[in-house]
């Protein structure tokens, strides 16, 4: 279900012309064709030439036609800093952005992971002095083990270990969820259409927000206004029986 909610009474009139250039870079055309066009007009330079040296004489402000005002500069400049102010970003670009970014954080977390779990590796080897030692000899054998090399793990180790799953998880959804919006075209259709009805720009979200248990997607902007999205994303669900049956352990 799709919920559209404090809309502005502002719309565009370039809605459902997603193909034609945005109005920024169509003003940023204008004015730099309007310069461009002197700049040819200044050829008029060669014909002033040719007529000088037959000894004719061009009028007073034949080079009117072809200078260019403080207006036009004003205009061709302020028109730039507005394309460079722009974020042209669509829903499916700021999705696959946050995809992205979502990616570089579970693969941090997972670096994470693997350090926390090297710190943890004793428990194995105790495992492995542990696993047959049924006889007295043996048992002692173990202890002596332990007494020689400190193989107690610490509560900051854990804390570590236990933080990085949690951290492997929250990014992992994230970046499916992400992903899943970008390739949903009612999902990005959506967010563009209220984007521009809007008259803001997808990418002056100030949060986008994905919430598994409840299968929530809501990206925000200011000033109130947000769109949520609930159950789009139930066939994309992976359970822990499917993770951990698809895994495979190491040793």
């Amino acid at each position: 279900m799709l919920k559209k909610l404090l809309t502005a009474a502002v719309f565009l009139s370039v809605l459902g012309q997603a193909a034609h250039a945005d109005e920024t870079v169509a003003n940023l055309y204008n004015a730099a064709d309007a310069i461009r066009q002197k700049l040819e007009l200044s050829n008029h330079a060669w014909t002033v030439d040719m007529h000088a040296h037959q000894g004719n004489i061009v009028e007073t402000g034949v080079s009117n036609e072809a200078m260019i005002s403080e207006t036009m500069v004003v205009q061709y400049n302020n028109a730039i800093q507005t394309v460079l102010n722009t974020s042209y970003l669509t829903a499916k670009d700021v999705f696959e952005e946050k995809h992205n970014e979502a990616i570089d954080n579970m693969h941090m977390a997972i670096d994470d992971l693997m350090g926390a779990t090297t710190k943890l590796s004793t428990v194995s080897v105790v495992a492995e002095l542990a696993v047959n030692a049924d006889t007295t000899q043996e048992q002692m054998q173990v202890q002596q083990a332990l007494e020689q090399t400190d193989m107690t793990i610490t509560e900051a180790d854990v804390n570590n270990y236990n933080t990085a799953l949690n951290d492997v998880e929250k990014f992992a959804q994230q970046a499916g969820a992400f992903l899943s919006a970008a390739q949903d075209e009612s999902i990005t259709s959506a967010v563009d259409n209220y984007s521009a009805q809007n008259n803001i720009a997808v990418a002056s979200y100030s949060a986008i927000e994905y919430t598994q248990d409840i299968d929530k997607f809501v990206i925000s902007y200011d000033n109130d206004l947000y769109m949520s999205f609930s159950g789009f994303f139930q066939n994309k669900m992976v359970s822990a029986d499917d993770i951990y049956n698809n895994t495979m352990y190491v040793q």
